[in-house]
């Protein structure tokens, strides 16, 4: 019974640190220039690092899913900081979600251009239609 036990926290525990365990770039323009090269689009997750049940439930219902996983290698992954609104990152992210908080996440095509409509309204229906919308775009 012990070991069904550290099994199964084990699980959960590298469940949960799938998102950070994955490479995150945090410059835009080595993402666009990744993005060209390589004929991918860029995921952009735009954060603010705050504990919100918006930020946990994306957690859970999206980077934790298998279909995140499918994604990630379809894209090249950029994490947008905007904790603080004065910087360069806070414009990208407003740029890429239209909105000035966070969290949010929007598809970006080499140009920096957005790709239909960002996931910005975080509850389980609208994360699993950007995950199918992302599977229709990939």
């Amino acid at each position: 019974m012990k070991k069904l036990i550290v099994v199964l926290v084990l699980f959960v525990g590298l469940q949960m640190s799938a998102q950070d365990q994955t490479n995150w770039l945090t410059d835009n323009e080595i993402a666009l220039k990744q993005s060209e090269t390589q004929n991918k689009p860029v995921l952009a997750f735009v954060t603010n690092h705050q504990k919100s049940e918006a930020s946990a439930l994306l957690k859970e219902a999206f980077f934790n899913s298998k279909g995140f996983n499918k994604i990630a290698s379809k894209v090249v992954l950029l994490k947008i900081d905007i904790s603080n609104q004065q910087t360069n990152s806070a414009r990208l992210g407003i740029h890429y979600t239209k909105q000035t908080s966070a969290p949010g996440l929007a598809l970006v095509d080499k140009n920096g251009k957005t790709i239909g409509e960002p996931l910005t309204l975080i509850d389980s229906e609208n994360i699993t239609a950007f995950l199918s919308f992302l599977n229709e775009k990939l």
